[in-house]
């Protein structure tokens, strides 16, 4: 597997890597370091993994030209170690996450032929992240570009619908949607007022935020529900925070400034094993994106499919595909992007319980139905050892 991320913290990967070495796949991951953390050689769920640093770029639009630099010589990093696995091996599969990891894999592909099988795993819909970092000319490139090197992809991997539907207007080959999310083993037989006391949040309403805290995300909705509540009196709503804390710095340090701090819970990196947990002392759980451009309306956050799992309604924005699936499932709330519109939805399911209870039992039959683990990870074996693969 290649990727243009740190593998340790990217969950959805992650998944995906653990399954098929579980299967008795020799998984090597060639991943780009960009926060410079990991040591250059690890072992990481059965997978063996190499970090290459090339600068820390973990903050996208305050590196731009930069960050491209450092991803076009990933791209020969990509083909030099490809070449080096091939010799060693009749064949390989090589499993390329995303674009930036797409344009060295597929020359790779190109110059070994049959030697190499390539799955192409987008999680974005590429030309609108383009558009929403570089513009539309440098989105109108990227695309043709994409389009081009699906040629040499043998099958496709997608995170949701949308993307699937983007690059099969140029692809034939086998291609499967597959969701991250937990599996159903992995929920804790818990009551969610167990959770509660578990955590210290018994008689809080909690709205949990997961992962790291970016641009796409309306975060300031959170901040002016938080001046709401403050003015109004109202203390047992919290807002959780749970995720890499460096990329949360520039929150904390407005909420201190702001004097939040009693509406506000930062709780970092917890183990895997701890998040579902986490979520079942949750209420809600915030997936509301900002309105910044094609992509962030494709987007369908992980957080979506983790709260639902646990039971737990999720909160997110109109005219997205997030929306359509928490309207399809009744799992959750559908806002606009109004800080007061979610202000009211807040109290709302504060004031009701039941409302919060409903919505939890329909997000939980969702993920028992289609959005577990389990399945994807069916999905994902069932391309892998596919006869014409």
């Amino acid at each position: 597997m290649v990727l243009a991320n740190t593998f340790a913290t990217d969950t959805r990967v992650r998944r995906e890597a653990r399954s098929l070495a579980c299967q008795g796949f020799d998984v090597q991951v060639l991943c780009w370091d960009r926060q410079a953390l990991r040591p250059p050689k690890e072992t990481i769920d059965q997978c063996s993994v190499r970090n290459f640093r090339l600068g820390k770029t973990s903050i996208l639009p305050t590196s731009r030209l930069y960050y491209l630099i450092a991803a076009l010589l990933f791209q020969l990093i990509i083909m030099l170690r490809a070449v080096r696995a091939v010799a060693t091996r009749r064949s390989v599969i090589l499993h390329a996450h995303d674009f930036n990891a797409l344009l060295g894999s597929a020359a790779t592909k190109q110059f070994l032929r049959d030697r190499v099988r390539l799955v192409y795993d987008s999680h974005e819909l590429t030309p609108g992240a383009y558009k929403e970092w570089y513009g539309s000319l440098v989105s109108r490139i990227v695309e043709r570009v994409e389009f081009a090197a699906l040629r040499r992809v043998d099958a496709i991997i997608t995170a949701n619908e949308a993307i699937l539907e983007h690059l099969c207007r140029e692809s034939s080959a086998p291609a499967a949607v597959i969701h991250s999310s937990f599996s159903i083993g992995e929920i804790p037989k818990l009551a969610p007022q167990g959770a509660k006391e578990k955590l210290g949040l018994s008689g809080l309403f909690v709205t949990i935020f997961t992962g790291k805290v970016r641009q796409d995300y309306h975060i300031g909705m959170i901040l002016n529900a938080a001046h709401h509540m403050k003015r109004n009196g109202q203390s047992r709503f919290k807002f959780l925070f749970v995720g890499p804390p460096d990329s949360a710095k520039s929150l904390v340090d407005l909420v201190r400034k702001d004097a939040l701090e009693d509406f506000f819970i930062f709780r970092g990196h917890v183990p895997d094993d701890d998040l579902p947990c986490y979520y079942m002392a949750s209420d809600l759980c915030f997936a509301v994106t900002s309105s910044i451009g094609p992509n962030s309306d494709m987007l369908t956050p992980i957080k979506m499919f983790e709260s639902m799992g646990c039971g737990v309604p999720v909160i997110v924005r109109e005219g997205t595909l997030a929306a359509k699936i928490v309207r399809r499932w009744h799992c959750g709330v559908v806002v606009p992007s109004s800080e007061a519109a979610f202000v009211r939805q807040l109290v709302r399911l504060g004031e009701d319980p039941g409302l919060v209870r409903a919505l939890g039992a329909a997000g939980r039959k969702a993920f028992l139905d289609e959005y577990n683990w389990d399945r994807m990870q069916a999905r994902l074996l069932q391309l892998y050892k596919a006869p014409r693969f």
